[in-house]
């Protein structure tokens, strides 16, 4: 599991431009020769990058999780395309989407729009979708026939559940030209083209359960608090901060025990990919630690729970303490938690709040 790779926030990443859109309106102006609309072997590839010498439009540290992940994506023909370029003919079951009004004046969130349409799910239901699946950061559709395509990526998690990938569909006309993608060179037309994923990156959370057991319990004393300090931290054990150099994950819980009774807190909205240090900061009142009292845990997300990864059947992360009566006479239950901003961030200064 990697979040060091990952500083992520949920943003859109464009790796590519509007190609299927922009390079429509430009069609209908520069193609100097006809569409060979009886061709039936083109092709459509959706690549990671689709730049020359591997150019990925900036959103580099994201390529590893596409090259890695298994994409399954979904393709609809809308309309037929007439010999000129210059004219789409939507086709069952996509007759709603207005595509004869298109013209060098269409704007990028107008194609959106066509293509929000045209994806709607009483249409896809209806709709025989040509399939492929992404391996190593491309899939390509094959035998194809010119026309105006719908491109639909279902939503994915890259592979170690951190992340969850959803993509706009959009719309690609086919065959395409150099000049309406480039705005220059060759305006002959290509009937193999390469487009990019337009994907949103969800960063997930997962939760930590912290177990309290105690070996005997002192019943004249009665109830007994414990409390823990969660924080994340890096491969050296160092507290991990954001790129606000603030903590990426720092909280205070505790526990209180009437009897021998095991008593479970759970932590929630831990960031995915996190390795948590949980640690014994109170013992309670007359009460020592058994075994370790500083544990380690790594953050699973909670869409990881159940899944298989890498062999291992993925649960809710969890740890474990034991504490005995140590033979004191000092009862005592409940914390007040009164927490300070310092320079190493949120900082727990309580006590316990009622002894005898």
């Amino acid at each position: 599991m990697r979040i060091s790779r990952k500083g992520k926030t949920g943003c859109a990443l464009v790796l590519a431009a509007l190609v299927g859109l922009t390079g429509v309106s430009m069609q209908q102006t520069y193609a100097a020769d006809g569409i060979d609309v009886n061709k039936n072997d083109c092709s459509i590839t959706v690549s990671v990058s689709i730049g020359k010498g591997g150019d990925t439009h900036g959103n580099d540290k994201y390529v590893e999780d596409f090259n890695e992940m298994n994409i399954h994506i979904d393709l609809y023909r809308v309309a037929d395309v007439d010999v000129t370029g210059q004219k789409y003919i939507s086709i069952a079951p996509f007759e709603n989407v207005n595509l004869t009004d298109i013209s060098s004046a269409t704007t990028a969130d107008e194609w959106l729009a066509k293509a929000a349409e045209a994806s709607k799910e009483e249409n896809l239901e209806k709709a025989t979708p040509v399939n492929a699946v992404t391996a190593s950061g491309e899939a390509k559709f094959e035998n194809l026939t010119p026309g105006m395509y719908l491109v639909v990526p279902q939503e994915t998690f890259n592979t170690d559940y951190t992340v969850k990938y959803t993509f706009t569909p959009y719309l690609t006309a086919l065959p395409g030209n150099e000049y309406a993608l480039t705005g220059a060179g060759s305006d002959e037309w290509i009937y193999d083209t390469e487009i990019g994923l337009k994907p949103e990156a969800e960063p997930q959370f997962g939760k930590l359960n912290i177990r309290k057991r105690l070996q005997n319990y002192n019943d004249t004393l009665g109830q007994t608090t414990f409390v823990f300090q969660a924080e994340a931290v890096d491969e050296a054990g160092e507290l991990l901060y954001d790129a606000e150099n603030k903590p990426v994950y720092s909280e205070v819980v505790s526990t209180t025990h009437a009897g021998l009774a095991e008593e479970t807190v759970t932590l929630e909205h831990i960031p995915a990919g996190v390795t948590v240090r949980v640690t014994e900061v109170y013992s309670g009142a007359s009460y020592e630690g058994v075994g370790d009292t500083v544990q380690e845990v790594l953050i699973w997300s909670d869409a990881a729970e159940g899944q298989t990864v890498n062999g291992q059947t993925i649960e809710t992360a969890e740890v474990s303490f034991e504490n005995r009566y140590d033979g004191g006479n000092r009862g005592g239950y409940g914390v007040t938690n009164e927490f300070t901003n310092g320079n190493a961030g949120w900082e727990w200064t309580s006590g316990p709040a009622q002894e005898d």
